[in-house]
């Protein structure tokens, strides 16, 4: 039986949950929290990729409250994720 990408990144990350939500925001694309990911279900399957990649980044490297958009320590977070889950996308769609 062939996994989905996703269920890939799930496989690798087995003590986060991963949980698809529907929100009616163009620009909500999914959020962590502890150990929930939340993914937009309402967005393109390949952004769900993106999400997942881009969630799990923050897991792996960020370990402050990167709930205020305003703070700097955030902006640099977002970066550094948007970055790095690029590069893990390329990755993985090359396996």
């Amino acid at each position: 039986m062939c996994m989905t990408d996703l269920e890939k990144i799930e496989d690798m990350y087995p003590e986060l949950r991963f949980w698809g939500v529907e929100v009616k925001n163009p620009h909500y694309h999914g959020h962590i929290e502890g150990n929930d990911v939340y993914i937009n279900l309402l967005q393109p399957d390949i952004d769900w990729l993106k999400t997942a990649l881009h969630e799990t980044t923050h897991y792996d490297f960020n370990y402050d409250d990167l709930s205020n958009q305003h703070r700097y320590r955030t902006m640099l977070a977002e970066g550094f994720a948007r970055r790095q889950s690029e590069i893990e996308l390329k990755k993985f769609l090359l396996n």
